[in-house]
């Protein structure tokens, strides 16, 4: 189950994760908090706990500067990972402040139904 410390936004922002072990990553930045991001990428090859850096420009509303945020992959799933937040530098939590207002929330995901036998 997640456990986030803050609300998440919908997003669709390209993005580069760079990991020292796999590389530059690319993918598309699907849902964005104050305390972290979902990534989608063709690979989810970058393991858990993996020390990343998420370069992206988050939209010409918010400024024009690509903002670059420090991280570790907190999860994985088949069509990408989270990324949880190390800390974020003034300029970022500034940009984030201006963009997060403007998006829709995360829908909420039905908790499944168990059924006794």
């Amino acid at each position: 189950m997640e456990q986030r410390i803050s609300d998440r936004k919908v997003v669709s922002l390209d993005a580069v994760v760079g990991c020292t072990r796999f590389g530059l990553i690319r993918g598309r930045i699907v849902d964005i908090g104050m305390s972290g991001l979902y990534i989608r990428a063709e690979t989810s090859i970058v393991p858990i706990g993996a020390q990343v850096s998420v370069t992206f420009r988050p939209g010409e509303e918010v400024g024009s500067a690509c903002l670059s945020v420090k991280g570790r992959v907190a999860h994985q799933s088949l069509h990408g990972f989270g990324v949880e937040f190390d800390g974020l530098d003034a300029q970022c939590r500034a940009a984030l402040d201006r963009l997060l207002p403007q998006m829709p929330p995360v829908p909420m995901r039905p908790l499944p139904v168990l059924r006794a036998i």
